[in-house]
């Protein structure tokens, strides 16, 4: 994407968390900030690091299980539902918005249609990968069918497109799977400014139409939080 995408026009501004999440944590807070098409600075120590690739992961044809589209335009993949206490083998590509973010062989995205990458495996694990990109593609990417239709996505969608913010987006460094089931999810993923800590709540919807996650922006767009205890998240791979 040209310096002038839209990632989060005309929401908060992620310079603005910065300075609050110092203060105080004000509930709801929404962003969608600019990615910035610089490489990430891996945080200090204690913070954990995001590696830029790792080695590939196994193709989809080796899964033991793979899952069979009912619809849409997405391959099989894996149907391993078992909760990822351990984060996924990846191996880190960039965006064309300019953001690192993981991929893997099992649990997607399977596609990486320009700025929309998508199809996740139908699990929890697919759901962890799928919030922070789905983000990026909704924002970055301004794909409005990254999010499932409603009056918000539309309103967001639209509000975006008249900022012109050169904010960055911050690296994500873990995440904390919230609520998990065969139709939503709610992932959390955690972030570091300077020596605080803080976690973006993104809410996520199985689309049957389109056989893969997509952001569920109904109840709003996803919200910044302070965090205290970041050994409560896992640590990307």
């Amino acid at each position: 994407m040209a310096e002038n995408d839209p990632l989060g026009r005309n929401w908060k501004l992620w310079g603005g968390i910065l300075a609050f999440i110092v203060v105080i944590v004000i509930a709801g807070l929404v962003i969608f900030p600019r990615v910035n098409s610089e490489p990430e600075t891996a945080p200090p120590a204690p913070a954990p690091s995001v590696p830029v690739e790792t080695a590939s992961p196994s193709s989809p044809s080796d899964s033991p299980s793979a899952s069979t589209p009912a619809s849409g335009d997405c391959p099989a993949l894996s149907t391993d539902t078992s909760f990822p206490n351990d984060a996924p083998d990846t191996e880190w590509k960039r965006h064309p918005a300019g953001m690192l973010l993981p991929v893997n062989a099992d649990h997607g995205p399977a596609k990486m249609d320009g700025g929309f990458w998508r199809c996740f495996s139908h699990t929890p694990t697919g759901a962890v990968l799928a919030g922070f990109t789905l983000v990026i593609d909704f924002s970055a990417g301004a794909e409005i069918d990254a999010a499932v239709e409603s009056m918000n996505r539309q309103r967001l969608f639209e509000e975006q497109g008249s900022s012109t913010s050169n904010e960055g987006f911050p690296p994500m460094l873990g995440y904390r799977v919230m609520n998990s089931s065969d139709d939503s999810a709610i992932v959390e993923y955690l972030s570091k400014a300077g020596e605080q800590y803080a976690a973006m709540s993104v809410s996520l919807a199985w689309s049957d139409k389109d056989h893969d996650w997509r952001l569920d922006l109904t109840s709003g767009p996803p919200a910044w939080s302070e965090v205290n205890d970041p050994s409560s998240y896992t640590e990307f791979k």
